[in-house]
């Protein structure tokens, strides 16, 4: 090399490039590149400005989040390039400027990667991209040059121009100067001087990169002199060396182990007043190090600046050092990093050390010992705990099972959750030897794995080798409780639709609970497979009592109370919706009925209102049945416990025959038993025949009985035998009543009798004396004589009998009640008479029966005038927006597509996009596929609405029609209208098409064994698993900004989620509505209320952030003085569920209580709202006067609305005061709830139970005995104090 400095020739050339150098700051820092890995950071900007092409969505945030990773820390992972890799191979959308930036980061910015790596990444990509015909210049040449420079890759340059010139592409200045970086890395004389002749040729100007790399080409092969000339030589040329130059000169003599030679450097360059950089001398550092002179590297330590970005540097060559195995060396340059006030005492200090030496492949035992050493010495307190945490993310089993020991050995507790990445990667590894020896490691640790793990980790591999019944021989084995793991395999079972193989499991092991837990999934394969009996089977496990000790675990903090009727109900409901449009329903809760399992009314009233027109009289008897109190659940079939099979009639009538005559104590109750047997086989004569008998035997009928036998006798018809029951009644016990229901059956009785005014005489002489409540019993049986009466158009009858039933107390209006009202006049065809009775029951009973049919009626009469006019007695009930939807799915299934469209675009109107699912839902239930497609013609074009659901939901109804040439016609019609197939929508129609074998003319979308969704058309499980898992990142998302106090951010992140369909959590939502709320932001409250549905409006009190936004942005004013002018309008009535709505509470009210102007005008509201029956305004006033120490007006306003009621809320009444420490508001509060009759004392025991647990929490401790006593004296009983805040006073009492 010095022979090619001493060449006169080149020494000329030197000195006339003088002349010719370029000084532009923009090409010197092109130039800089080769050196300078920052420089990528501000050219990035620059290249994609330059380069600029049309960029796609899907590749851009990946390279945005590249860019900003580099600003950040100078490196980016592996993984993040695998990420853009993946996304250029599955789509051909990647621009020129987006591959040069990839291509870029395959270098000295992946540090993690050893250099081999590196290469082999970016070889990959560089085919991938010329496979795709991307546009690639010389820039894109250059970029690679630069990857394998900092890669050390070996290459021809002559190869590498070779390939350039065939592409029609001529190198520039760059290229030249990293192709003689390249012959100066090799030591290759005869080559760089190649290239300088080149660059004469071409009248190149030679800038410090060439220097610089003569420098190096000397410096590294140990010719520290002749790199010394090159010095001389720029002198002579008019160039000053930078401190790259100087760098790059210490590192020669570093190699060297001249640690003398690389401080006289430093101090050459210190009186040039030439600074070098921290990088500089990190580099130095390296070269001691890979030279083997690392005793000597402490010497350079005391010249580091540690300048901003010090710490990133520092990581960069710890990743070097380790991948070339130099630990000691590594562990004294971490020592060195500046400490950061934010992460220096953390327990992740040192944390990105301990990673990647788990990531290399070094020995277990050498990890373990070098993360003692760390953790010893102090450089890394949590060094364990780190390589714990990394051995699990990569998955290395056997690392990680050997730190879990050392990791206790610190004192930290092993949890279960710890051991799911192993199973996911044994799992994905498909050793199942090796998942099955976790497992029983786990359970031999006591953890037990929860259902979760064993859904998602354990059973979909073993499952996919062995039958069910095998793999829970299987998890037994392993110490899984064989309960436990029958109910997950039960839950499994049904998600692939095995209902059948699901309930022969459910049968033979029991898993009794966690109906949320089984809930969905019996419900998808009830749906996909109309199996009613293994449904019912399923059910009636999940609901016995029956569990054997020691058998099962708690799991995904699910707990079942005693009864378990809503949760039955709820499932039923569901269950209904999913095979009414087969005709199941009756068939589904016959069998329901037949396992003894009991609903609750409130889930019996939903499937009759969901039922509308298809409920029967038959349904409707069965829904009765199967609310009833006396419904015992039937014994599991082939269960072990002993149990007597019951007798039958003709056994004990041969039993009583021969104890009669006998002294026998137990005779009495054979003849209860017998008598109820006659009742349950509705044999008329033999109840009458037997009641003969037992009168002639002095047997004497008890109050139950003889209301029993009333019962039965009004349910067979036979009217004059109940009423002959009722006498005796009557004449036994003149106070005993008999029950609303019973009174409804008797007239039911004589109105099938055709005894009309019969009927209602008894109705009327019999009415009850307590007001109706929600008995559901009685409701359907008013409904069923209400129903024989419509289709006997009887409408005078159903109106005089209607209004009977509600005026004495017997139902409480509803739709359903209402409904024949309505029916009678359809089927006589008398629509003006039908409407005119909708009017009245909009009026009377703010209820619209049989609205949606009207509704079609008036549009197939093509009546505009009434339809009006319908819809507008209907908004004043549910509002205008939700009858706007109504209008738009009954112009949809009339066919008249043109109105429901207008509709649609009316302005202003927020699209609730959850009853459009709904409607689409319910008719793929009913296969109105017509219905579907006229939906779909309405909202063409319209980009407010999600159309792909609607898509989607058509495609279902094609598919199971199997009408497959409509299904594929609709893909074609998705690219005419211009819509982007879903993912859901490509994968349901590819599978369709392939059972069909028909050619699938388009690519399905790829997917993972975690994301491939199982067909389940009723209940989109692949919908709701994806739906999850982007609702459970937006709300971590969304928590983690609120955390931060990023409110914007969180709002911006929350809208773009809905506008996605990813709804976040009610809680976190309603956290950020209270955060906008205190900032008075109205605008962005009601703008996420337009995404919500109205349930989830109700749950996040949407309503009540709004009004407290309001009140904070000073608008609290206005808000009150509309409701005031709403409440004294003549159109208060209809607008009063509003103003209640709306009325202020909480902290808005506490601003109301302060103004006396608003305070006068809310009191007013309270009067009106009173007036009408809604009696919270003033609830809510008087709570805020007496936490505001208003005794007298809070005192006037309870005993002028609230002393007769009989409920009160105070929750935050009890809550404000405790905070406050003011437990005279609770005291005051308590004489005013002693004051009124109708108080519940479970109610005044809530309130002493809070001022006693205030009391205790002061050490107040005879203040809270007196408290008790008073409670006490009052009438209250221990069953009314809350048992904590007992139990909490006598411990402070030291009472046991």
């Amino acid at each position: 090399m010095s022979s090619l400095l001493r060449s006169t020739k080149f020494v000329r050339y030197f000195t006339g490039a003088a002349r010719t150098l370029i000084l532009s700051s923009s090409k010197t820092a092109e130039a800089n590149l080769l050196l300078n890995s920052k420089a990528v950071t501000a050219a990035n900007n620059v290249l994609l400005r330059d380069y600029a092409t049309n960029k796609k969505e899907s590749l851009e945030p990946l390279l945005q989040k590249i860019d900003s990773e580099v600003k950040r820390f100078g490196r980016i992972t592996k993984r993040d390039i695998d990420e853009v890799f993946d996304e250029i191979r599955s789509k051909n959308d990647i621009t020129s400027s987006q591959s040069l930036l990839v291509i870029r980061c395959c270098g000295e910015l992946v540090p993690e990667e050893l250099p081999e790596q590196r290469t082999l990444l970016v070889q990959k990509i560089w085919n991938v991209l010329n496979e795709r015909g991307v546009p690639m210049d010389v820039s894109h040449y250059n970029a690679l040059l630069r990857v394998y420079l900092e890669n050390e890759h070996a290459f021809s340059p002559a190869q590498f121009l070779e390939e350039m010139e065939k592409k029609g592409l001529q190198p520039n200045r760059v290229t030249y100067q990293r192709l003689m970086w390249r012959y100066c890395q090799e030591g290759d004389v005869e080559g760089a001087t190649k290239v300088l002749e080149k660059m004469r040729e071409l009248n190149m100007p030679v800038s410090e990169p060439v220097l610089n790399a003569l420098v190096m080409g000397h410096a590294f092969h140990g010719d520290t002199d002749g790199a010394k000339a090159v010095l001389e030589t720029m002198a002579g040329a008019g160039l000053s060396p930078s401190n790259r130059t100087y760098g790059l000169l210490a590192c020669g003599y570093a190699k060297k182990g001249d640690i003398d030679g690389v401080e006289n450097v430093l101090a050459m360059a210190k009186e040039k007043d030439i600074l070098l950089t921290d990088r500089d001398l990190l580099d130095i550092i390296e070269h001691l190090a890979l030279g083997g002179h690392e005793e000597k590297m402490e010497r350079i330590f005391p010249h580091l600046h540690k300048t901003l970005g010090y710490n990133q540097e520092v990581c960069i060559l710890v990743y070097k050092l380790l991948n070339n195995g130099l630990e000691s060396a590594a562990r004294k340059v971490v020592q060195t990093m500046a400490k950061v006030g934010n992460t220096e005492d953390t327990m992740f200090k040192g944390a990105f050390y301990v990673k990647h030496l788990v990531k290399l492949n070094i020995p277990v035992d050498k990890i373990i010992q070098s993360c003692r050493e760390l953790q010893s010495e102090g450089i890394i307190p949590s060094a364990i705990y780190i390589a714990t945490e990394a051995s699990l993310q990569l998955g290395k089993s056997e690392l990680a099972l050997k730190l879990f020991k050392e990791f206790q050995k610190d004192g930290y507790e092993i949890r279960q959750h710890y051991y799911w990445p192993l199973l996911a990667q044994k799992g994905k590894e498909r050793d199942e030897e090796g998942l099955l020896e976790i497992v029983r490691t786990m359970c031999y640790e006591n953890l037990i794995p929860t259902g979760e793990a064993i859904r998602d980790y354990i059973l979909p591999p073993l499952l996919k080798k062995d039958t069910p019944q095998n793999v829970l021989l299987k998890l037994q084995i392993t110490n899984v409780p064989i309960i436990h793991a029958a109910r997950n395999v039960v839950v499994e079972s049904l998600e692939r639709g095995e209902i059948q193989e699901a309930a022969n499991i459910a049968l033979q092991y029991r898993p009794r609970g966690q109906f949320s837990l089984v809930a969905r999934s019996l419900i998808g394969a009830l749906s996909k497979t109309k199996d009613i009996k293994s449904f019912a089977q399923i059910l009636h496990v999940t609901s016995s009592n029956y569990q054997p000790a020691q058998e099962d675990v708690g799991d995904d903090s699910q707990s079942d109370d005693t009864d378990n009727s809503s949760e039955v109900g709820r499932i039923v409901k569901i269950g209904v919706k999913a095979v009414a449009k087969d005709n199941l329903t009756e068939e589904l809760l016959r069998e329901v009925l037949s396992k003894g399992l009991r609903i609750n009314t409130a889930s019996a009233e939903d499937i009759q209102l969901y039922l509308g027109n298809e409920l029967t009289t038959k349904i409707s008897e069965l829904l009765t049945q199967l609310t009833s109190q006396d419904l015992e659940i039937a014994p599991l079939e082939n269960s072990n416990a002993r149990r007597q099979a019951p007798r039958t009639s003709a056994e004990l009538e041969t039993l009583i025959e021969k104890l009669k005559g006998k002294e026998n104590a137990y005779l009495n109750n054979l003849y209860k038993q017998l008598l109820s047997l006659y009742i349950q086989e509705k044999n008329v004569d033999k109840v009458t025949n037997y009641l003969q008998q037992l009168k002639e035997a002095n047997f004497e009928l008890s109050n139950a009985t003889l209301a029993q036998l009333f019962e039965f006798y009004c349910e067979n018809g036979e009217v004059e035998k109940a009423k002959d029951i009722q006498a005796q009644l009557a004449a036994k016990s003149p106070d005993f009543n008999l029950n609303g229901y019973k009174k409804i059956l008797m007239a039911y009785a004589l109105v099938r009798a055709n005894k009309y005014d019969e009927a209602m005489k008894y109705l009327t002489e019999n009415k009850s004396q307590d007001p109706a409540t929600n008995n559901y019993m009685a409701n359907s049986k008013a409904w069923q004589m209400l129903n024989v009466l419509a289709e006997q158009k009887e409408d005078k009858l159903i109106k005089e009998m209607t209004s009977l039933l509600i005026e004495n107390s017997y139902v409480e209006p509803n739709n359903v009640i209402l409904g024949p009202s309505i029916k009678v006049h359809i089927v006589k065809d008398d629509l003006d008479a039908a409407l005119k009775e909708f009017e009245y029951c909009c009026n009377h009973y703010r209820s619209t029966p049989w609205k949606g049919e009207l509704m079609k009626a008036l549009i197939m009469k093509e009546d505009a005038t009434k339809l009006q006019w319908l819809a507008d007695l209907s908004t004043q009930i549910h509002g205008e927006v939700n009858i706007l939807h109504d209008l738009v799915l009954a112009f949809v299934e009339c066919g008249r597509l043109r109105q429901a469209r207008r509709i649609l675009e009316t302005p202003g109107l927020h699209t609730r996009n959850r009853r459009l699912e709904d409607a689409c839902q319910r008719y793929v239930n009913e296969g109105k596929s017509e219905y579907l497609e006229g939906l779909l013609e309405a909202t063409k074009e319209l980009s407010h609405i999600d159309r792909s659901k609607i898509f989607y939901h058509l495609l279902v109804t094609y598919c199971k029609a199997d009408e497959t040439e409509k299904a594929l016609g609709l893909w074609t019609v998705l690219q005419e209208d211009g819509e982007v197939p879903s993912d859901q929508f490509l994968v349901y129609l590819g599978n369709h098409l392939k059972a069909k074998r028909r050619d699938v003319p388009f690519v399905i979308p790829q997917q993972t064994q975690q994301e491939k969704p199982r067909q389940e058309p009723a209940v989109n499980k692949e919908t709701e698993q994806q739906k999850q898992t982007s609702r459970v990142n937006i709300t971590e998302k969304l928590q983690n900004l609120l955390d931060e106090g990023k409110i914007d951010d969180a709002f911006d992140c929350t809208l773009v989620g809905m506008k996605e369909g990813n709804i976040p959590r009610a809680t976190v939502i309603k956290y950020l509505l209270k955060k906008l709320a205190e900032n008075g932001n109205m605008e962005k409250i009601q703008e996420i209320g337009n995404h919500l549905s109205e349930p989830m409006l109700k749950k996040v009190a949407h309503e009540d952030k709004l009004t407290l936004a309001k009140f904070n942005s000073g608008s609290g004013t206005q808000h009150v003085d509309r409701l005031f002018a709403s409440a004294e309008s003549p159109d208060a009535n209809k607008n009063i569920d509003e103003i209640v709505r709306q009325f202020p509470k909480s902290v808005a009210l506490s601003k109301v209580v302060q103004s006396p102007d608003m305070l006068s005008k809310c009191e007013k509201i309270a009067d009106i709202a009173a007036s009408k029956g809604f009696k919270l305004p003033a609830n809510l006033l008087w709570m805020e006067l007496l936490l505001s120490g208003k005794d007298t007006e809070a005192n006037n306003i309870w005993n002028k609305h609230l002393v007769d009621s009989d409920s009160v809320i105070f929750r935050r009444l009890l809550q404000v005061a405790h905070e406050r420490k003011q437990p005279q508001i609770i005291e005051k509060m308590i004489e005013n709830l002693n004051s009124s009759p109708k108080i519940s004392n479970a109610s005044k025991g809530n309130a002493f139970s809070r001022l006693i647990n205030y009391y205790v929490g002061e050490n107040e401790l005879q203040k809270a005995k007196e408290c008790l006593d008073r409670a006490y004296g009052m009438g209250l009983t221990l069953d009314d104090i809350n048992k904590t805040s007992i139990d909490r006073l006598n411990k402070a009492l030291g009472i046991v």
